[in-house]
C-alpha cells in the first residue's frame, strides 16, 4: 500500500510529542511530510519538515491528510479547511465541544469526500478491544454494570483544558475514555442520566456520571482534573466480574493483564499482547484512506457520542 502523506498542525503538542509522531513515522501505510506550529518552533528534529503555517501544511503539494492535535475550540476551524482543500482528517477527541460543530465538521468532510476520523485510540489497544469482546460474547454472563474511573490532576493555568473558550472541562477531555465501554456495548442513548459536576475557573473539573440503559443496565462514569491518577475499568455480570487496573483506558505495551472473578469467587488472570493503540490507529486511517477498510467508527457514531456528551451537560445544570 502506497503511505498516505500526513502532515500536523500542531507539532509542538504533547500527544504529538509523546505518541502520534512515533506512531506515524513507525506505521506502514504513514509518512510525516509536513508540520506546523502557532506556539513556537517546530521541534529541531522536525525543522526540515517545518512548512510554516497551518494554511501552508493544508496547502502543500505532498499532504493527503491531517493530524489535528489542537484544543477543542479550533478543531471545527481547522477540519473544515482541511476538507475544503480535500485533505483527509484525523483530529484530536473529542471532535468538537458540541453538536452542531460536529455536524459541521462531517457534513464538510462528508462533501469533500474525505475521511473524518476521531482520534480515540482505546478501541485498538487489544487489551481493551478483548474486554469489549468478553463481554460482549457472555463471558460475563449477562452484563449488568459498568464502572469506570479517569482521573489525574491537573494544575490550573497555561492549559487550554482548563479554558471554557477552547472546550476544556474534564467531561470533555476523557469523558470519551469513562463513557466508552458502556456505548461500545450498549449504545449512546442511556434512558436516564444523572450527573453531579464540580466547577471551577468556568470548567468542570469533576463529573460523575450514573446512567441506566432497557434492561437494568446501569453504567457508574468519574473523570477528574482534581483526584489522584487512577484509570479503571470494572465490568460485572451475573457469571462474573472483569477488571483492567491501570492504563484500563490508555493501554499500551505494559498494559497486558485482565482479571477475571467468576461466580464462584475463583480469580484468572489473561495476559494480552498490550501493543501500541496509537500506531494500530494511524495504520487503521491509512488503510481507511487508500479504501483496504472502513474507519470503524462511522461519522453517525461520532455524532451520537457527541449528542450523549451534550446530554450529560444538561443534567448536571
Amino acid at each position: 500500500m502506497e503511505p498516505v502523506r500526513i502532515g500536523v498542525l500542531g507539532a509542538r503538542s504533547y500527544i504529538f510529542g509523546a505518541a502520534l509522531r512515533s506512531a506515524i513515522e513507525r506505521a506502514d501505510g504513514a509518512e510525516l511530510v509536513a508540520v506546523a506550529a502557532a506556539s513556537g518552533p517546530v521541534p529541531d528534529d522536525l525543522s526540515h519538515l517545518d512548512a510554516g503555517s497551518y494554511e501552508a501544511v493544508i496547502a502543500h503539494a505532498d499532504v493527503e491528510a491531517v493530524y489535528l492535535p489542537l484544543p477543542n475550540g479550533a478543531h471545527r476551524t481547522w477540519t473544515e479547511r482541511a476538507a475544503q482543500a480535500g485533505r483527509h482528517v484525523l483530529c484530536e477527541k473529542p471532535l468538537a465541544a458540541t453538536p452542531a460543530d460536529v455536524d459541521a465538521m462531517i457534513d464538510a468532510c462528508v462533501d469533500a469526500g474525505v475521511v473524518l476520523a476521531e482520534a480515540w485510540m482505546t478501541p485498538f489497544d487489544r487489551r481493551w478491544r478483548q474486554s469489549i469482546e468478553l463481554a460482549r460474547n457472555g463471558a460475563l454472563g449477562e452484563l449488568r454494570e459498568i464502572r469506570t474511573e479517569f482521573t489525574f490532576p491537573l494544575p490550573p493555568g497555561g492549559n487550554y483544558r482548563w479554558d471554557p473558550a477552547d472546550g476544556g472541562g474534564a467531561l470533555l477531555d476523557v469523558g470519551i475514555y469513562a463513557l466508552g465501554p458502556a456505548v461500545t456495548l450498549w449504545g449512546a442513548e442511556p434512558e436516564t442520566l444523572s450527573v453531579s459536576m464540580h466547577r471551577t475557573g468556568g470548567i468542570d473539573a469533576t463529573t460523575s456520571i450514573h446512567a441506566r440503559w432497557p434492561g437494568g443496565r446501569t453504567a457508574a462514569a468519574l473523570c477528574s482534573f482534581e483526584l489522584p491518577e487512577r484509570q479503571l475499568l470494572e465490568m460485572a455480570g451475573t457469571g462474573g466480574r472483569l477488571v483492567l487496573d491501570g492504563d484500563a483506558h490508555t493501554g499500551g505495551r505494559s498494559a497486558t493483564d485482565i482479571v477475571l472473578h467468576d461466580d464462584d469467587g475463583e480469580v484468572h488472570v489473561m495476559t494480552t499482547d498490550g501493543g501500541d493503540p496509537y500506531l494500530l490507529m494511524v495504520e487503521a486511517f491509512a488503510a481507511t484512506i487508500r479504501g483496504v477498510e472502513p474507519w470503524p467508527r462511522p461519522v453517525a457514531e461520532m455524532a451520537s457520542w457527541a449528542r450523549l456528551l451534550a446530554r450529560v451537560e444538561a443534567a448536571a445544570r
